[in-house]
């Protein structure tokens, strides 16, 4: 008779081969042998999750982080599903578990960040990618989410200054400038917005629909759409 063992690597070979079905039946000839086997409820879990049924993966993986709760992967994975499914507040313990358990991991900080901020909670955001950068100083990704944190949570002061910090390194930084614009907006600093978003779209043209929709509601929209260059950028599809 196959090993459980044997049953599960013959199921994660199928699984990264994209075999998901195949992947499927050995995890649950893996799991009928064995019901409580934690790799086996994890990673049926997991196969369920990648063929798109977020919901059905959940009980599963939760059995797992239940009977082994200082696996890094399993609490991701819980996490993911959890996000998967729209239940954002779980999704935020499971990676905040999993922090406890890897704390300088940036992906995981990441993921806990995107998290708190789609439960509007923009400082705890903006803390958890604080960590991030600390250990991962050099991501322009993760700097530009602090931004939007600090954006999100009405810190406007604190957001210009990290976007100004960021150009000073990075002139041609388009992303950075485009969010600086709608930083210069919220503050009512109308023609700072526009040569920001100005200078935003030079760098990367597809910013120039951002930059009318933003600015149409100030009156200033209208005007640029009188500009020939303004015009021509029209043409450039969202990238």
């Amino acid at each position: 008779m196959t090993s459980v063992r044997e049953t599960l690597q013959k199921g994660i070979a199928h699984h990264q081969a994209e075999e998901l079905v195949e992947a499927e039946a050995c995890y649950q000839a893996a799991l009928k042998q064995e019901p409580e086997n934690i790799d086996a409820l994890h990673l049926l879990g997991v196969v369920i999750f990648d063929t798109g049924h977020a919901e059905d993966a959940i009980p599963l993986i939760e059995k797992a982080a239940n009977r082994n709760p200082n696996r890094l992967n399993i609490q991701v994975n819980l996490g993911n599903a959890y996000t998967a499914a729209n239940r954002h507040a779980d999704a935020a313990k499971a990676y905040l578990r999993a922090t406890e358990i890897v704390p300088n991991d940036v992906d995981v900080l990441d993921r806990l960040a995107t998290v708190y901020s789609q439960l509007k909670q923009f400082d705890e955001a903006a803390t958890i990618l604080k960590r991030a950068i600390v250990i991962d100083p050099s991501s322009g990704r993760l700097l530009l989410s602090l931004g939007i944190a600090f954006k999100n949570a009405g810190k406007l002061e604190e957001a210009e200054k990290l976007y100004r910090d960021i150009l000073e390194k990075v002139p041609d930084y388009a992303e950075a400038r485009a969010n600086l614009a709608v930083v210069l907006q919220k503050q009512g600093r109308i023609d700072e917005s526009v040569k920001e978003f100005r200078n935003a779209v030079t760098l990367k043209p597809h910013y120039f629909r951002q930059a009318a929709v933003n600015l149409a509601a100030t009156g200033k929209g209208k005007i640029w759409l009188k500009l020939d260059k303004a015009k021509a950028n029209l043409s450039f599809p969202d990238k």
